[in-house]
């Protein structure tokens, strides 16, 4: 309930910043370590919230855009994905924020051979490796290769071009929401189980996999049990009425509302 909502312009976006926090200390509860959690901020693209990620010693964040990404540097977060391949003046914008964020740790997302040689060539001259994870699909069909021949000519282009370093592999399954944890779970391992078998082909071939990127929101506990991967879940940060009916498994508060005229 708002108490003061007379002297409350419209429409206005109003935050709780308990109730946030206490959001984040579930995240880093339900994983356990907050090392193995690369939030996603484009839930809630705000400043103050990269500051109590960090206050919690989440350190590594997940965009969707290059205004995002810009956000989270200017906060001083230490480590950010660019979760979208860069396209065309992307590639070149990217560059511009790790020259002006050298403090910064810059990676991106690929899923095609023509990118990692723009990529390859936009940061020629860097002061760092630009960390590159191969976009994996996992059964959403949005965006990512399916795992095998080409993914792995992807990977190992990647180790071969000049200026790139292969960080390891990101797969959103974000199409697995299912309101029944059962099974949610169960399609979850079954998605899941062509990128854990690509790894070890990856692996058993001499191309080391630092990190397994994976998760989004309704599948973040299911992957938090394995700690040979990251998670990034993102809705779970300000929380979601829709989500707080669907998924009952799923510990978190309402962080923000909208106030409204009519």
């Amino acid at each position: 309930r708002i108490a003061n909502e007379g002297e409350i312009p419209s429409p206005a976006l109003l935050v709780y910043p308990d109730r946030i926090f206490r959001n984040l200390e579930r995240m880093v509860e339900i994983i356990g370590d907050p090392e193995r959690l690369r939030p996603h901020v484009k839930t809630h693209k705000l400043p103050e919230i990269i500051s109590m990620h960090l206050s919690l010693g989440i350190t590594k964040f997940k965009c969707a855009t290059i205004a995002e990404a810009e956000m989270v540097a200017g906060s001083r977060g230490p480590d950010v994905l660019l979760a979208h391949q860069p396209v065309g003046p992307n590639a070149v914008r990217l560059r511009f924020l790790a020259d002006r964020y050298p403090d910064t740790a810059w990676s991106t997302v690929v899923d095609d051979l023509g990118m990692v040689q723009t990529l390859s060539e936009v940061f020629a001259g860097a002061e760092s490796d630009l960390g590159i994870y191969l976009d994996l699909d996992c059964g959403m069909h949005r965006t990512g290769i399916v795992p095998g021949p080409e993914a792995r000519a992807i990977c190992e282009a990647v180790e071969q071009s000049p200026n790139l370093a292969l960080h390891g592999l990101h797969s959103y399954d974000g199409h697995n929401n299912d309101s029944d944890l059962e099974k949610r779970t169960a399609q979850c391992e079954t998605d899941f189980a062509p990128v854990l078998a690509f790894r070890k082909e990856l692996e058993a071939a001499g191309i080391k996999i630092i990190n397994l990127l994976a998760s989004g929101s309704p599948t973040f506990p299911i992957h938090a049990r394995h700690d040979d991967r990251e998670c990034s879940p993102g809705t779970t940060v300000l929380w979601d009425f829709g989500y707080g009916d669907r998924f009952a498994d799923l510990p978190f508060e309402n962080g923000a509302v909208l106030l409204t005229r009519v």
